[in-house]
């Protein structure tokens, strides 16, 4: 393995284990989650909150799984949260009226994963 190789490896590793972290807390705690990214909670943003943080959880999961088995996979894994980072950057971008830090924090953390993501996809493919 080469030093891209072992960083694009490093790099969705650290990406799943923060999937891993977002999702335990925001399956097992949407009320909290919700405030502290939208800054207000309700039944439908818990249940959404919820339904992501499952969503996180088992990207997470599985790209840990397979970055352990030494699975070819893991390119697949990568890909998988980039999409779903990218579809969460640009729901951030298109949703709602007025700028605000957690949107905007949000947007950047989301494309930034998206990107980092990519780019392991590539490397690992390689």
């Amino acid at each position: 393995m080469d030093n891209d190789d072992a960083l694009a490896d490093l790099a969705v590793r650290a990406i799943a284990l923060t999937r891993v972290a977002i999702g335990v807390g925001a399956t097992l705690a949407p009320r909290l989650v919700s405030r502290v990214q939208f800054g207000t909670t309700s039944p439908a943003q818990t249940i959404t909150v919820r339904m992501l943080g499952a969503r996180d959880l088992a990207l997470g999961i599985g790209a840990l799984l397979a970055a352990r088995h030494g699975s070819s996979g893991l390119r697949g894994w990568a890909e998988a949260g980039a999409l779903a980072d990218a579809v969460d950057a640009l729901a951030f971008l298109r949703g709602g009226s007025g700028a605000s830090r957690r949107r905007s924090l949000t947007m950047l953390v989301a494309g930034g994963s998206a990107a980092i993501s990519v780019w392991a996809a590539r490397t690992l493919a390689d």
